[in-house]
């Protein structure tokens, strides 16, 4: 995949070669990269300020009327939060006709600050007036309100407000009915995605991926808790999600392209750090064959379909889809290996840990990505340590122990931080000369 960071150094090399050949004008090319590497990526600290004020706006106002609301008649109530909601769409409205730019600053806090005050309202009305319904019934809403505005405006302030209350609707439905998977979360925050990759807007991408993790992570506990799954069976499965997330960022397409790096991070993050705690997991139980096997072969198709899908593109190396083979391969079969072989199971998949984090420092020097090449390195010392405390750390005391562990450490980070200068100095030379 040609990451964000890669292109704009690949455009500079063209745009260099471009202009020596007379393809370009060569006064035209600090322009052209100025428009690629795009403007406002950075938050100053009038955005800061401005959202903070708006926040505690919010809590000001939900802070007065709690205080005082057995004190206010019912209509007193209505008109202050009739006058406090439209009041702050009034001016969201004023700052979008005056606004020079496009939704400036001060329109998207006062549209957040008027979402926020929708939110207030609906839990107050539900209160005052003794509506039945569930507390999650009131989020599903502020939440509904807050994506339409995000659609309808457009606002980012919005949109990240609808990010952040959609797995908290999720939570609350399953603490409310805890025997059922809350699959209609993926109804908005699919919607969410679709917004956010409209705008172009990439930070957005954290924000959904993060949300979409929250659910992944209550879905683990649901089927640990009431389908009595094991552990690594669970383990197993998060990490085929993440690599479909992976692979998925290195597809070409114009709604992925805003997200593409954030899901190649997050994914490969995410694959290693699950992947990571598979041999501490193990159980040696059972997993549900009836279940688990129908899951596990249909995410480890899709991490298949999606990284073929992205090599076909040349987006995606032969060892990269050889690596993802090969992991999906582990990932469906480590239940059953770990039931049938007990702790060899657990070595083996060691080994393999360590050539993926071996592969990640590989793939990240192929793509100029330090983080992946950051996360290889890590990884590799992580599961060392893990490696040491499984087997040279139970034959020793307790003060031998830990002075071997710190000596350890200092060899792991002065080694490992040698060889990755190495790469980095190595990679800056290639560039120099490309």
């Amino acid at each position: 995949m040609i990451l964000r960071q890669q292109y704009l150094k690949r455009l500079k090399s063209d745009l260099d070669r471009w202009s020596q050949h007379g393809l370009v004008d060569p006064a035209k090319v600090p322009s052209i990269i100025k428009d690629a590497q795009g403007t406002g990526g950075g938050t100053s600290l009038t955005t800061v300020l401005a959202v903070l004020g708006v926040v505690l706006l919010g809590f000001a106002a939900m802070s007065f009327v709690a205080a005082n609301w057995t004190d206010m008649s019912k209509l007193t109530k209505l008109l202050m939060l009739a006058f406090g909601m439209w009041g702050a769409v009034g001016i969201a409205v004023w700052r979008i006709r005056t606004d020079e730019e496009e939704h400036g600053l001060y329109t998207e806090a006062a549209i957040l600050l008027a979402v926020i005050l929708f939110g207030v309202s609906i839990m107050l009305i539900g209160q005052m007036y003794h509506i039945g319904g569930e507390y999650s019934d009131g989020l599903m809403l502020w939440m509904v309100g807050a994506l339409a505005t995000a659609w309808l405006v457009p606002s980012r302030a919005a949109l990240v407000l609808a990010i952040i209350l959609t797995p908290m609707w999720s939570i609350a439905v399953i603490m409310e009915e805890p025997d059922l998977l809350h699959w209609q979360f993926i109804i908005p925050i699919s919607l969410a995605g679709l917004l956010a990759a409209a705008m172009g807007w990439r930070p957005a991408a954290h924000l959904i991926i993060i949300a979409w993790g929250v659910w992944f992570a209550t879905a683990a506990l649901w089927l640990l808790e009431y389908l009595d799954w094991s552990a690594d069976s669970v383990f197993a499965l998060a990490a085929m999600v993440a690599l479909i997330i992976f692979a998925k960022g290195h597809i070409a397409n114009r709604l992925i392209a805003p997200f593409e790096d954030a899901m190649v991070h997050w994914g490969l993050l995410a694959a290693m750090g699950t992947a990571f705690w598979l041999p501490l997991a193990a159980e040696g139980l059972l997993p549900d064959e009836t279940n688990y096997i129908w899951v596990a072969l249909v995410l480890g198709a899709m991490v298949l379909a999606t990284g073929g899908m992205a090599y076909m593109q040349s987006r995606l190396a032969l060892p990269d889809m050889a690596v993802l083979t090969v992991a999906t391969v582990i990932l469906v079969l480590f239940p059953y290996a770990s039931l049938a072989w007990g702790e060899l199971a657990g070595w083996l998949f060691v080994i393999a840990y360590f050539g993926a984090s071996v592969w990640c420092v590989s793939y990240g020097t192929r793509t100029h990505d330090r983080f992946s090449i950051n996360l290889g390195f890590a990884a590799f010392g992580l599961m060392a340590l893990y490696v040491y405390f499984e087997t040279v750390g139970t034959l020793l005391d307790t003060a031998a122990f830990f002075a071997v562990g710190g000596v350890l450490l200092i060899g792991l980070s002065v080694g490992l931080g040698r060889i990755r200068q190495q790469l980095l100095a190595r990679q800056a030379r290639a560039e120099k000369e490309a």
